[in-house]
Parts: structure tokens; C-alpha cells; sequence
């Protein structure tokens, strides 16, 4: 699998076969800067924030699934597991979907813009996790405290942060700095190539890079 980060909580995913996923995509007026052209064929959007729902992102052909529930698309089975933007139900910004899904092997969770401690019944709902895309920010979704205590309930291989302050971005975050402190296994990647026997052990953090979300793209 390849793993690309295109700004804020924005991946594409390309397995092995060919198949690529976009997981919530952003409209540039909502960050500061714009997404590449890109295919896909299977686009997840966690909730219906313009930071997070471009859902023509992905192009025409692409296959689009918003919301909870269990589905097939392209041959991928994805979970839609209900969750909170906020601490108080959704009461201050609403409902937010965790998706989770195997690809090439690998057991993916995506949180989207998670804003609480995850219940039991969702940690038994998601399963095990070898690759988790967690945002980290803080102001609207979990801060690094937070994102600590979910990691400590979820065990991933891998974790790649999200959903924090960038150069580029035009509202405030926090930075990466608070997640980071006593953490000893750090990566910095331009692009992750993943493997199932990569992915062992848990706890390892790998930060992508985007030109785009730091200004460097137009240098």
C-alpha cells in the first residue's frame, strides 16, 4: 500500500491492485490551499464539513459513502462506525464517522474529526488496527492528551497524525509539538510504502509530509 497525505486530515491510499481510496477531502476556501487532481475509486468523507467533504474530489466514476453502516464498494468492505465531532454527542458539531477497512492486509482506521474517548462498544467495533490516521489538534477534535488515550485503547502499529496546524492552514490548530513529547519512535516521510510484516509491534509514529499545507509547494 501507498500511503499519500494532501493536507489537514486528507489521504490517498493505492493498494497493491491498483484500487485507491480518498478519505476526507477538503475545499480549498475551508484550509488555505488546494488538493491535486485526483482519481479515485472509492471516496469516504467522515462528515459534512467543508474541510472534510468534497466529495467530487475523487472524480466522476468515483463511489462516494458518507455515514455509518457496513458496505462493499470495489471490493473494499468498509465499516462506518458512529461517532462524535464534540464531547457532548454531537450537540456542538454534530455526528463524525470512523471508517475502518482492510487493505492489502493491512486493518486501516481512519477517525475522521473524532472529539471524544471512544466508547467500549466502538474500540470492539473497530477491531485491531495496524495503520490509525488520528487527529491530533486539538480546538474542535482531540488534542494530544486525548489522542495519547485513544491510542491506548485502540494498540495500532502505526500512527499517522492529522487535523493539525500547518503553515498554510487558515484557522487555528495546535501543532504537532504537544503529540510528540516522550515519543521516541518518529518517522518523517514524503510517502508511506506499507506492508502487512511492516506493520508489527504498536506505537511507531510516522509524520508525511505535504508541500502544499506547509507553502512549499509553489516554491
Amino acid at each position: 500500500m501507498i500511503v499519500t497525505w494532501l493536507g489537514h486530515s486528507c489521504f490517498l491510499l493505492k493498494s497493491d491492485r491498483g484500487l485507491t481510496v480518498l478519505l476526507d477531502p477538503f475545499f480549498e476556501d475551508s484550509v488555505g490551499y488546494p488538493l491535486p487532481e485526483i482519481k479515485a475509486d472509492v471516496v469516504l468523507i467522515s462528515h459534512n464539513h467543508t474541510d472534510h467533504n468534497n466529495a467530487s474530489a475523487g472524480g466522476e466514476s468515483s463511489e462516494v459513502i458518507t455515514g455509518p453502516g457496513g458496505l462493499i464498494k470495489s471490493g473494499l468492505s468498509i465499516r462506518g462506525i458512529e461517532s462524535y465531532h464534540d464531547q457532548k454527542k454531537g450537540r456542538l458539531r454534530g455526528k463524525n464517522t470512523i471508517f475502518c477497512f482492510r487493505l492489502d492486509g493491512i486493518n486501516v482506521c481512519h477517525l475522521g474529526d473524532l472529539g471524544h474517548i471512544l466508547s467500549p462498544a466502538q474500540i470492539e467495533e473497530i477491531g485491531p488496527v495496524d495503520l490509525l490516521f488520528l487527529p491530533v489538534g486539538g480546538r474542535y477534535t482531540l488534542d494530544a492528551r486525548g489522542a495519547d488515550e485513544v491510542i491506548e485503547q485502540l494498540h495500532p502499529a502505526l500512527v499517522v497524525p492529522m487535523h493539525y496546524r500547518t503553515a498554510r492552514l487558515c484557522f487555528e490548530l495546535d501543532g504537532l509539538d504537544d503529540f510528540l513529547k516522550g515519543k521516541k519512535e518518529v518517522s518523517r516521510n514524503d510517502v508511506l510504502h506499507l506492508t502487512k510484516k511492516d506493520l508489527t509491534g504498536e506505537g511507531r509514529i510516522a509524520i508525511l509530509n505535504c508541500p502544499a499545507a506547509e507553502g512549499e509547494a509553489d516554491r
